[in-house]
């Protein structure tokens, strides 16, 4: 069995140190673990990404509803918001 994390268990004074062999394994179980994070960093990432909220981001309810209308839409919206609006600041006379 190779003691790999992080030092030899065996501390006796005849250790002759790792063979070429334990030190490859070290290399490829760190390669590995490398891997692993990333992979579970990007993962979690996108599911961060995935949980946008109402008004922000590229995914958002707010985002997907201002696509669906078309410029000439704007603008019908803005005529028929300035009719409502406009009769409340009207002075009485």
């Amino acid at each position: 069995m190779i003691n790999l994390p992080p030092y030899p268990q065996n501390s006796t004074p005849d250790w002759g140190g790792m063979t070429l062999q334990e030190i490859q394994m070290r290399r490829t179980l760190l390669a590995a673990r490398m891997e692993i994070k990333k992979f579970q960093m990007a993962s979690q990432l996108k599911a961060m990404k995935s949980k946008a909220p109402v008004f922000g981001g590229p995914n958002s309810l707010f985002s997907r509803l201002s696509g669906a209308f078309t410029l000439a839409e704007y603008g019908l919206f803005a005529i028929k918001i300035f009719r409502l609006v406009s009769p409340m600041f009207r002075g009485r006379k």
